[in-house]
């Protein structure tokens, strides 16, 4: 039986839109024509280089793979998706959507150079001209502007880690509610920690605050705690629809252990701080020994700790921003090796008081026995380790979070909820 692998980007704008909407409109289309059993799998959300600064708002596309019986029935959804891009999206400003598809017989072997796209699209730049030529050797088939290069990344999402979002939304021409932290805490408590990043402190963190039709998000790590927790604020907080997403946010798909400073790539650099700066916002700009220069911004919580750490070997990761000079912008940080050791004098062998120089001679003397001799002094190093990471709130779509760790790959085992689709 023959697939087809349909995928979409870019389909939002300035003034509100929403890629994942447009997908949740296309599959509700399936349900309404009695098809929703053509869907394999969950529909696909996949986000992409957080550091290319032409992304969309969420910079997320959106894949969906269909059953179907000829390539007939795939140009008809094909049609079906263009007609819904062209009704529901204001290509005003930068919005540019695109389609892409590809018909297989196999949907478990994905030509190799679709996943190495896929790949590349969340860790570099990309062109249109190289999407059009991978296209073309895989036999995908492209329609629209630059929103074509996430489309096809999408299609080729082959996860070895992947997690769960339940995003619901909102009737677009009525005012945003407020969700309450209570229920927002309740619920972490409940389903942590396969659900994750859903408040910091008071501060909900599931709901955005723009004008796309997004109601809330729940991210997690098990469909059926996702659906739990979802479900109840979706009712209770009026929502029109949802659907569950499988997706790559939160797996840490995007970093790479590139030890090159490249313009919107990640890097992952090993060096010592040689220099370090506060500026009066109290982010730090760090120097290390081999050149490469940091900004670690404030949210880290870390300006105390890096403040005693010049001289210590660090590994820092992020991605690179072009500003005056090439800099990592600071995901992580952690210390690998503390140079600093403090030399003090030993306790007295005898009384165990504490013990005092005697002018050149070496010798020590016990300030409360008078005991004198020639005792090595004590080398204690300062251990200053630390790992940080930024606070829930700063978090991007696709940072792993500590919570997850244990969990990786769980979601490749998860049964498909029968419900995941309202």
């Amino acid at each position: 039986m023959p697939y087809l692998l349909l995928g979409i980007d870019d389909t939002d704008w300035e003034g509100g839109g929403c890629t994942t909407y447009v997908m949740y409109s296309f599959i509700k289309y399936l349900v309404n024509e009695g098809r929703i059993d053509k869907v394999i799998g969950l529909p696909r959300l996949t986000r992409l280089n957080p550091y290319i600064p032409f992304k969309t708002r969420g910079n997320a596309s959106l894949s969906v793979i269909l059953s179907i019986d000829d390539e007939g029935e795939a140009e008809d959804y094909v049609e079906t998706m263009k007609d819904l891009i062209d009704n529901m999206v204001k290509p005003t400003g930068k919005t540019s959507p695109g389609i892409a598809y590809v018909v297989l017989n196999d949907v478990s072997k994905i030509n190799p150079r679709l996943t190495w796209f896929y790949e590349k699209a969340i860790r570099d730049v990309v062109t249109m001209d190289l999407a059009r030529r991978v296209a073309e050797r895989v036999g995908a088939k492209l329609i629209g502007g630059r929103g074509i290069i996430g489309a096809l990344a999408s299609l080729g999402f082959t996860p070895r880690d992947a997690t769960f979002e339940f995003t619901s939304y909102r009737a677009e021409d009525t005012e945003r509610p407020i969700i309450d932290p209570y229920d927002v805490k309740l619920w972490d408590e409940v389903t942590g920690p396969f659900t994750f990043l859903n408040i910091d402190g008071e501060h909900v963190l599931i709901e955005p605050h723009g004008p796309d039709p997004v109601l809330f998000g729940v991210r997690g790590d098990s469909p059926y705690h996702v659906l739990a927790m979802g479900n109840y604020l979706a009712n209770k907080y009026g929502a029109v629809g949802w659907i569950l997403y499988v997706t790559n946010q939160g797996t840490g798909e995007h970093r790479s252990h590139a030890s090159s400073i490249v313009p919107y790539r990640y890097a992952d650099i090993t060096g010592v701080i040689v220099s370090l700066v506060f500026d009066e916002h109290g982010h730090a700009y760090l120097t290390l020994d081999n050149g490469v220069k940091a900004i670690v911004y404030r949210h880290l919580g870390i300006s105390k700790d890096l403040s005693k750490c010049i001289g210590c070997l660090v590994q820092v990761w992020g991605g690179v921003k072009p500003d005056d000079e090439l800099s990592i912008y600071v995901e992580g940080i952690r210390v690998l090796h503390d140079r600093y050791v403090e030399i003090r004098n030993p306790k007295c062998p005898i009384c165990g008081g504490p013990m005092e120089s005697v002018g050149r001679s070496g010798l020590l003397r016990c300030k409360r026995c008078g005991f004198e001799d020639k005792i090595p002094r004590v080398f204690e190093p300062r251990n200053q380790w630390f790992y940080a990471k930024p606070r829930k709130s700063e978090y991007r779509h696709l940072m792993k979070p500590g919570e997850r760790i244990g969990l990786e790959g769980l979601a490749l085992y998860m049964p498909k909820p029968s419900l995941w689709v309202y």
